[in-house]
């Protein structure tokens, strides 16, 4: 049994109610085209919508739920360590530890929910910037949820066009240390494009351009996706976000047996209730089943 597992049964003892909050469903509807022409960079400032935010429970700069912004106080501690700190000397200097894929078994467990939070809440940090990525190509949900209604060209466009300025592409928040690069257009391609020399050659810039940099990755679900699997052996740091009593044992064991244990994973159980905390559990430690 691996450290998550054993994580999660303990965490499941000690749970008292399967009720939580948890982010409006999304529509059911594939995303739209980008209005942006191809010729058009969409180099902007944009608006997070920080009322639409707090209505989903979600944490804004001003935020008053203090509950909520200290369990990913907790949460973001380990990743940072293991990004900036003693943490990253001790694990032997993981590559990419800057770069953090926030993921799932199963689509509607909570993993956009975590990655625009945690995203949130590492952009409070004095010493950090944050980039957060759409990386779910084919159903990117953070622009919508942050109430950007228009994103314009993205992370598909810039692989499929090396001639594009990552630059330009990304989005400048009214949350002054929080960017956003968008998915993009749909592109059939979308699977090999993430699995590209291109994406390759983007991971290494992104890790490696600015020194304070952290980057999220709102990543498709393991089994529902090839695209997850893939990004999850570009990145230096997994956090694994599992609904607390409805998702099985048995298809968490089988998403993380996807991955090939470069990276660090971490695990948030979402819609959780137990003594210690209202909603969310976290646990850390290696991915990979222990002999």
């Amino acid at each position: 049994m691996s450290s998550i597992e054993r994580y999660i049964e303990k965490m499941g003892q000690s749970a008292q109610s399967p009720k939580a909050e948890e982010l409006p469903p999304m529509p059911a509807v594939p995303p739209s085209p980008c209005k942006a022409s191809p010729g058009q960079a969409s180099k902007q400032a944009v608006s997070i919508d920080f009322v639409k935010l707090k209505a989903a429970g979600m944490l804004t700069p001003d935020t008053s739920q203090e509950k909520l912004s200290e369990e990913y106080r907790a949460i973001k501690r380990p990743l940072l360590r293991n990004a900036f700190g003693r943490a990253k000397l001790a694990a032997g200097s993981r590559e990419h530890a800057n770069l953090i894929m926030v993921t799932s078994s199963l689509p509607s467990e909570g993993k956009s929910f975590t990655a625009i939070n945690l995203a949130m809440s590492m952009a409070m940090e004095r010493d950090y910037t944050v980039l957060l990525v759409e990386a779910d190509v084919g159903r990117p949900a953070v622009c919508r949820y942050c109430g950007i209604d228009e994103p314009g060209l993205g992370l598909v466009d810039y692989l499929a066009d090396q001639g594009r300025e990552l630059s330009e592409l990304l989005l400048r928040t009214n949350v002054p240390k929080l960017s956003i690069l968008p998915a993009g257009k749909h592109h059939p391609s979308s699977t090999e494009l993430l699995g590209s020399e291109a994406m390759h050659a983007l991971m290494a810039e992104l890790s490696s351009r600015y020194p304070d940099r952290v980057v999220i990755f709102d990543s498709p679900p393991l089994l529902v996706s090839n695209e997850a699997v893939t990004l999850s052996s570009m990145v230096g740091q997994i956090v694994f976000v599992i609904e607390a009593v409805r998702t099985e044992r048995s298809k968490v064991r089988q998403a993380l047996e996807l991955l090939d244990g470069g990276a660090v994973v971490g695990a948030v159980l979402n819609k959780f209730r137990g003594k210690s905390s209202a909603v969310y559990g976290y646990g850390y430690g290696a991915a990979k089943r222990e002999a």
